[in-house]
């Protein structure tokens, strides 16, 4: 009995070694397959949770380099408010002590891996919103892109008030000034003269204010207006009835092209937007010689008159709006003209203005959303223009004085006007209520005949530039107070 199981025992254990050695096999497979398995999963996420860890890190960062350029901005601001001009901007530290200061328009600025560019705009009178944006090369791939944001307030001039106006500073040209525009920390003021009548004056200190520059526009100026880097200048001649000068340095303007129209006949406004200017001349019946003409500017250096308008009424000032230019002319019947120039080499007159009272000339003329003021002698009219083929009265306005030229804040809260008057030749309005706008302020001007022909809200500053013919302030800055 012990011998046979031996025998047994024997046989069976080479039998079950054998089953064993085929298992071991797959097993091995397998588990070389799992084992794969879970060393690419587990190196996969050690590599992502590294990059996510460094994207991370990377954007904490980030936002340290955003929010230092808003501080920048704030200690440039405590500086000079009228640093902050509207654009894109890098910055850059200098100076012992360091402070920081803006590159050039457009740039940028760099720190390690960081490319920041600071965006100021405009958000309301003496407010500005500063945009700090960083970007950077992230570990995982692709860009990464935080942005911080910031309103800043030039908090000591919101504390004064245009209902106490005052002249902040002024200069002295050579002649009486004409009309005047304003941009950025500049204004450019024509005058009534053949010489030395293209002044740019340099207000980035309004109660400091100091001439740049002084050169001659050929024929004597009678307006002007101010878009990008370019002055666009009126003149008495039709030859040089529109003079276009590059003003990207205002120590030296330069005269970039001019153009010529048809009859001798002077032009007296001037409005730029889109591409085109508009050109108000005097009355003329010759056939083409529009009193308003249409001119592509798109291409400074070439000019083109592309379209008119004529009706042999003279056109002092225009406006424009959307799709319509206003036109105050110097008919007693239709003192505003509406004219649809949305296809500028074909402007159709669309409607007329005529108030029952005055009946006199229109000289001046400004507009904003669906309102145009409208200067009538001594009248200043607020005009509904929300459907131009029916302009309506709002409200209306007595001067003390003929009214010359008309501004308008930022807020469209207030109006500026120059006028005849001796003893109050710039006038604050306010017309936050149309239907009745009423005297805010008046400022007297030196000097027994001191006319201001013209003026110009500079809403960077939160100022009026104002030209006159003062003897002795032929060019002044406004101010609250």
């Amino acid at each position: 009995m012990q011998k046979v199981w031996s025998i047994t025992s024997r046989w069976l254990r080479p039998r079950t070694a054998s089953l064993q050695a085929g298992f071991s096999v797959v097993e091995v497979l397998l588990a070389a397959t799992v084992l794969a398995m879970l060393t690419t999963g587990v190196a996969g996420a050690l590599v992502y949770g590294r990059a996510a860890g460094a994207d991370a890190g990377d954007t904490a960062r980030a936002h340290l380099v955003a929010e230092e350029g808003l501080e920048a901005v704030r200690s440039i601001a405590d500086v000079s408010y009228a640093s902050l001009v509207d654009g894109s901007y890098g910055l850059t530290q200098s100076g012992s002590p360091l402070s920081w200061s803006f590159l050039g328009s457009g740039t940028t600025d760099t720190t390690g891996i960081y490319t920041r560019q600071i965006t100021i705009a405009t958000a309301g009178t003496n407010r500005k919103t500063v945009t700090s944006t960083v970007t950077w090369p992230q570990v995982s791939g692709g860009t990464g892109t935080i942005t911080e944001t910031d309103r800043i307030t030039n908090w000591p001039a919101t504390l004064k008030l245009w209902s106490a106006a005052a002249v902040a500073g002024s200069v002295n040209p050579a002649t009486a000034g004409v009309k005047v525009a304003t941009l950025g920390n500049y204004a450019y003021e024509v005058l009534n003269t053949t010489t030395n009548n293209f002044v740019v004056v340099n207000i980035s200190n309004p109660a400091s204010p100091s001439i740049a520059s002084t050169s001659t526009i050929t024929n004597t100026p009678t307006n002007i207006f101010v878009s990008g880097n370019y002055a666009y200048v009126t003149t008495s001649t039709n030859t040089t009835a529109l003079e276009i000068i590059d003003v990207s340095n205002p120590a030296a303007p330069s005269l970039k092209s001019s153009v010529s129209m048809t009859a001798a006949v002077a032009a007296l406004g001037v409005y730029v937007t889109n591409g085109y200017a508009y050109v108000t001349r005097a009355a003329n019946a010759t056939a083409g010689a529009n009193e308003l003409t249409i001119v592509n500017v798109a291409n400074a250096t070439a000019p083109t008159v592309v379209g008119g308008y004529n009706n042999d009424i003279q056109m002092n000032e225009v406006t424009v709006l959307g799709n319509f230019a206003y036109v105050a002319t110097s008919s007693t019947t239709q003192e505003m003209l509406v004219v649809n120039v949305s296809i500028p080499s074909a402007p159709a007159l669309t409607a007329t203005y005529n108030p029952s009272t005055p009946n006199v000339a229109a000289l001046t003329i400004a507009g904003y959303g669906n309102t145009v003021l409208l200067g009538m002698s001594t009248t200043l009219d607020a005009v509904n223009v929300t459907t131009p083929s029916a302009p309506a009265r709002l409200g209306t306005f007595t001067a003390v004085g003929t009214v010359q030229d008309i501004a308008v804040d930022i807020t469209n809260q207030f109006a500026f006007i120059g006028t005849t008057s001796t003893t109050g030749e710039f006038q604050v309005v306010n017309i936050a209520n149309l239907a009745a706008m009423a005297l805010t302020k008046t400022v007297d001007v030196t000097g027994t005949t001191s006319t201001v022909n013209g003026v110009a809200y500079n809403s960077s500053l939160d100022v009026v530039a104002a030209s006159s013919i003062s003897t002795t302030q032929r060019f002044l800055t406004l101010t609250r107070n």
